[in-house]
């Protein structure tokens, strides 16, 4: 709610409480007016208007506690009201020296209360020329028209002006001041509770006993725990870490904010563990004095999901450093043996059986060559040298060759949107893309299909201008069980090959900042490749 209209509706709220209190106070100063009022008519419209007065108040009691969306006016009419009711009585029991006059002063005082100096000197005003009235109109009955108007009423009616205004400035000012005070204080408690509220991390208030006072939105999202669930529970029974009670003794010795970190489990569907760090601080009031202890909490969970990440691929890095000189040593020994072999083939005298057999080594000598290729492409890839270069030359030559190796039952479409359009990469590494894909495409493929390769322009999930390459085949597909690992090192389902093959065009589009997804069913399986593509300057 607007702090100002806030602070209206509570001082409705005290003028309407205030209303039947009044009642006490005319009462007994009825019982002090009995001697002023004779048993006669002015008697029974003395106790009319005082039963009338009170049904009002009781009716503006009634009123406010059902709709409490009053408008001034509303208020101004009620005002009026007292102020005429207040006349009659003051003309029924004395006038000028009636008892009632004070109630001029509550009036007065309660327009201050709503309108401030403003409402308090109008008022004032009203309440003056009423009591004027009264007193002109009851001379005017008990004294002749030649008989003058004695100088203790003009006097008398001066002394109530001077009250009349000075209750109605001094509350004014008073009730005006308190009201900025109080809205002041309220606009910053909703300042506050707005910094709290809006805050990522989560906030939490507890007194010295560790019992949890006050607990924001964030730290409902991060532990999704509700504050109603949290209000008056103990902090570490509620967290389940027995760690913050072991804090919160070592805070309590040195004084000192204490920062510590460990797992809870979330709430939720289906409860799952969230690594938080948490600090946590005395808590003091405007005194100074300690009450308590504010903790400040943020889930860490991605953080440390890539400080793990970060970690094992550090780990696989050197690994795979370790892997690629090894692999570099392997390769000279099956070169040296692949030359010996060649050289004992040229004996004149050597017997078929063991030519067939040293065919066979060579063989699995260049499978071998072949296998530790690969995987030092993988393990140490080649640094990309981008140039410009055209779509139509980059995917006519990568097609050329591809046909040149395909069966007669296998056929290869090439379908570009833009083929002048130039795109910034590494050529020699896009056309190993190709190549992989295509052999991939052909081994799914052993009765023949197609293999179309579809080009286009378009923007990735970020908005990126990207340019699109669609591989499909009509092969057998990929079975559902191993779509996830095709990207894994040395996983294959062929019975030759080093399974490496994915992994590489995985790294080469990665190094270009592409993606590369992959759909497979019965009917064949198409991959999708997006390299950004870059204006030419």
């Amino acid at each position: 709610m607007n702090p100002k209209k806030e602070a209206i509706l509570n001082r409705l709220v005290w003028l309407a409480i205030g209303r039947p209190l009044l009642a006490i106070p005319v009462l007994t100063l009825t019982l002090f007016s009995f001697h002023s009022v004779s048993d006669t008519s002015d008697a029974r419209l003395f106790y009319f208007f005082i039963v009338l007065r009170g049904c009002l108040t009781l009716f503006y009691f009634i009123v406010f506690k059902g709709n409490k969306t009053l408008h001034g006016a509303f208020i101004a009419l009620q005002l009026v009201l007292d102020l005429f009711l207040e006349s009659v009585l003051i003309g029924v029991t004395g006038h000028v020296e009636s008892p009632f006059s004070i109630l001029y002063i509550g009036t007065i005082a309660s327009s201050a209360y709503i309108f401030y100096e403003k409402g308090g000197i109008l008022t004032a005003t009203a309440a003056l020329l009423l009591l004027g009235m009264t007193v002109f109109f009851k001379e005017i009955r008990s004294t002749s028209f030649d008989t003058p108007i004695l100088f203790d009423t003009p006097y008398r009616l001066f002394l109530h002006a001077l009250a009349f205004y000075s209750v109605g400035i001094v509350s004014g000012l008073f009730f005006s001041k308190i009201d900025e005070a109080r809205t002041g204080l309220s606009k910053l408690k909703v300042l506050h509770e707005d910094i709290v509220k809006s805050i990522p991390s989560g906030v939490l208030t507890t007194d010295s006993a560790g019992k949890i006072t006050s607990f924001n939105q964030a730290a409902f999202l991060i532990t999704g725990i509700s504050p109603v669930e949290a209000i008056d529970r103990i902090w570490w029974d509620l967290f389940s870490w027995a760690e913050i009670q072991n804090q919160y003794k070592i805070l309590a010795e040195s004084g000192i904010s204490r920062r510590f970190e460990g797992e809870i489990l979330k709430r939720g569907n289906t409860a799952r563990p969230c690594f938080l760090g948490a600090t946590i601080s005395p808590l003091s009031n405007g005194e100074g004095e300690t009450v308590g202890v504010i903790g400040i909490f943020q889930d860490l969970t991605q953080l440390k999901m890539m400080e793990e990440e970060i970690f094992q691929k550090r780990r696989l890095a050197l690994m795979g450093e370790m892997a690629a000189r090894m692999a570099h040593e392997i390769r000279n020994p099956p070169a040296s043996l692949s030359g010996a072999i060649q050289l004992l083939q040229k004996e004149p005298s050597l017997l078929a059986e063991n030519r067939r057999l040293m065919e066979i080594a060579l063989g699995e000598t260049d499978r071998l060559n072949a296998i530790i290729t690969d995987f030092l492409l993988y393990a140490r890839p080649n640094p990309l040298r981008k140039m410009w270069v055209s779509l139509n030359a980059l995917l006519g030559e990568s097609v050329e060759f591809i046909k040149k190796s395909e069966s007669e039952a296998t056929q290869v479409l090439l379908k570009m949107s833009d083929p002048l359009l130039e795109i910034f990469v590494d050529p020699d590494q896009i056309k190993q893309v190709f190549w992989n894909l295509a052999i991939n495409a052909f081994s799914a493929m052993p009765q023949g299909g197609v293999l179309t390769l579809t080009t286009q322009n378009g923007k990735d999930k970020n908005g990126k201008e990207v340019m699109l390459f669609t591989f499909h085949d009509t092969g057998t597909g990929i079975s559902k069980e191993n779509l996830p690992k095709i990207f894994d090192p040395f996983f294959t389902t062929k019975s030759s090959g080093s399974g490496l093959g994915l992994s590489i065009v995985q790294r080469i589009i990665q190094q270009h900042d592409g993606t590369i997804e992959v759909a497979s069913s019965s009917a064949g399986t198409t991959i999708n490749i997006a390299i950004p593509t870059w204006k030419k300057s």
